[in-house]
C-alpha cells in the first residue's frame, strides 16, 4: 500500500503544506485553484524546492491524485511505475518535483488534452518554474508534456531554458492510457531510466547504491 493510502499520512501532508521548503509551490497550487478552472492537487510536502534539480513533467491529474496531491507515493499505476524507474535509476525522490501540463483536474481524471488546454497550462508552467530555481533538467513524459515545452519556448519562455541551462529529457508517458504500442511495457521503463540516468549525470546526482 502507498503511503498516501493511509488517512493519516494524507493528513500529515496536509498540516506540511505551509513549511518553508514548498510553501511557494502551495501558494502556487491555491492561487490556480481561485481561478474556478477545477481543482488542483498540491505537490507533495515531502519534497524541497531547493534539493529538486529534476522536474517531472506529466498530462493532467490522474486517478492517483484523488489524495490530493502529486506525488510518487499515490495509490495508481502510473506512480508506482515511476517509483520503479526512480528505484532502477537509483534516484532519490527528493531530488525530484512534480508538475503538470494542465494542472486543473479533468472530469474523471482524463489524461488525454486538447491543444487550447495546453496552452493554457503554459503561464502556470512559467510561475512553477520561478519557483524551483536549482532544476537544471526537465523530464517531459509524453506528447502533450512535449507539446508544453514547445509552446512554452516559442512564447513567454523564449530563452529562459537556455539561459538557465535546463535540459529537456523527452520520456515516454507514465499513464497506461497513453499506451506506446511500439514497445512493451517493460521496454519503455527501461528507456525512462535511461532517460533519467542521463538526467542524473547531468545534475550531478549519484545514483543510490542497492539497499541504501
Amino acid at each position: 500500500m502507498r503511503r498516501m493510502s493511509d488517512p493519516a499520512y494524507v493528513s500529515e501532508s496536509q498540516d506540511r503544506l505551509h513549511g518553508e521548503n514548498i510553501e511557494p509551490i502551495t501558494q502556487l497550487c491555491d492561487s490556480l485553484e481561485a481561478t474556478d478552472k477545477g481543482p488542483i492537487p498540491y505537490v507533495d510536502p515531502a519534497l524541497d524546492i531547493d534539493e529538486a534539480r529534476i522536474l517531472v513533467l506529466t498530462s493532467a491529474p490522474g486517478p492517483g491524485t484523488a489524495s490530493g496531491f502529486l506525488s510518487h507515493e499515490n495509490d495508481d499505476d502510473a506512480s508506482e511505475r515511476l517509483l520503479r524507474v526512480f528505484s532502477s535509476a537509483g534516484l532519490d525522490p527528493k531530488y525530484t518535483i512534480p508538475w503538470l501540463v494542465h494542472p486543473w483536474t479533468q472530469e474523471d481524471y482524463a489524461l488525454n488534452l486538447t491543444k487550447e488546454r495546453i496552452a493554457t497550462g503554459v503561464k502556470p508552467f512559467n510561475r512553477f518554474l520561478k519557483r524551483v530555481p536549482r532544476v537544471v533538467a526537465i523530464i517531459a513524459h509524453g506528447g502533450e508534456s512535449q507539446k508544453l515545452i514547445k509552446a512554452f519556448s516559442s512564447t513567454i519562455g523564449g530563452s529562459v531554458l537556455s539561459a538557465k541551462a535546463i535540459k529537456v529529457f523527452n520520456a515516454p508517458a507514465l499513464h497506461t492510457q497513453s499506451a506506446n504500442r511500439k514497445f512493451t511495457p517493460e521496454e519503455l521503463e527501461d528507456q525512462m531510466v535511461e532517460t533519467y540516468g542521463q538526467a542524473m549525470r547531468l545534475c550531478g546526482i549519484r545514483p543510490l547504491v542497492s539497499g541504501s
